[in-house]
């Protein structure tokens, strides 16, 4: 999902890094070596934009200026599936690619505007990572698009056409993507995407913001729907993320800070941190991601 342009900083990069070598005991580069045919060890590969980097804001944050990275779906599925690989007596190894900004053309191209610990575009290293553990147990989890429309939401307004051209680029783009994950991935490699939840119905809680959140939701279908499209083309489960945020239910309402709202906009503000401004999930959200992938990695 997009933020505004943070600025880059090494110590975050770093602490990324420490974070996911604690989950995995040390993940290697993308393209580490691996043995062939190494049924000993189940690797997971996290690709995506901020939501699989596990971006965050802190309370403290003022316009994105104070947050982590590392904290979200992603590393709560390498707890459960290192736990699972435990028991199974397999190593586990995480490897988390997800750049904060990507969009599905800075996926296929490059320029990912979060500093990042590799130069070659995200799909070039998610690549190189599924030909090095071809014949290897790979799990791995996509989700990209929303920043291809985020920006279409900027000052408080959204502009259609804008949407409208995002679903257009966009489901090209994850064709392409899909069709190289696919070219070069192994035997024993399952992929699972998601969809989106709408964070800007918490627009619903603002003075005259109810006719702006009911806008949102069909302009989320639609581009659910083109992330929907392109999995089911090339055959690739999608954890309904949409359907766990109850996206589409304006029904029941449910108390929320001393009112009454629409379920889909209580979820949003109890899951993400748009109580802050912050489209992205929280913590509680982020479980309720992972929640929605792990059936589908069994």
């Amino acid at each position: 999902m997009r933020l505004p342009h943070p600025r880059k900083t090494r110590q975050i990069a770093a602490a990324a890094a420490l974070a996911a070598a604690a989950l995995t005991g040390g993940a290697g580069h993308a393209a580490a070596d691996s043995d062939t045919g190494d049924r000993s060890t189940q690797y997971y590969l996290a690709l995506g934009d901020s939501l699989a980097a596990g971006f965050q804001t802190l309370p403290s944050s003022h316009n994105y200026d104070h947050y982590v990275v590392g904290q979200g779906y992603a590393q709560d599925l390498a707890r459960t599936l290192g736990a699972q690989a435990q028991s199974r007596n397999q190593r586990f190894e995480f490897t988390g690619l997800g750049c904060p900004g990507e969009s599905t053309r800075t996926m296929i191209e490059g320029g990912c505007g979060f500093e990042h610990p590799y130069t070659d575009p995200q799909l070039v290293e998610a690549e190189a990572f599924l030909r090095a553990h071809h014949d290897d147990n790979v799990i791995v989890t996509l989700d990209i698009g929303a920043n291809d429309v985020d920006r279409c939401a900027l000052g408080g307004r959204f502009d259609v056409p804008c949407v409208l051209a995002g679903i257009e680029t966009m489901g090209p783009n994850l064709n392409t993507i899909l069709d190289r994950l696919q070219a070069v991935a192994g035997p024993h490699t399952r992929i699972v995407g998601m969809n989106l939840y709408d964070p800007f119905l918490a627009k619903y809680l603002e003075p005259g913001g109810q006719v702006l959140a009911a806008v949102t939701l069909p302009l989320t279908g639609m581009v659910n729907s083109s992330i929907g499209d392109a999995f089911a083309r090339h055959a690739i489960p999608l954890a309904d993320v949409a359907a766990a945020f109850a996206t589409e239910a304006i029904i029941p309402m449910v108390p929320y800070g001393g009112h009454h709202v629409p379920l889909n906009v209580a979820r949003v503000m109890e899951w993400t941190n748009m109580s802050r401004n912050d489209i992205h999930a929280n913590d509680a959200g982020y479980q309720v991601i992972a929640d929605t992938f792990l059936p589908l990695l069994q």
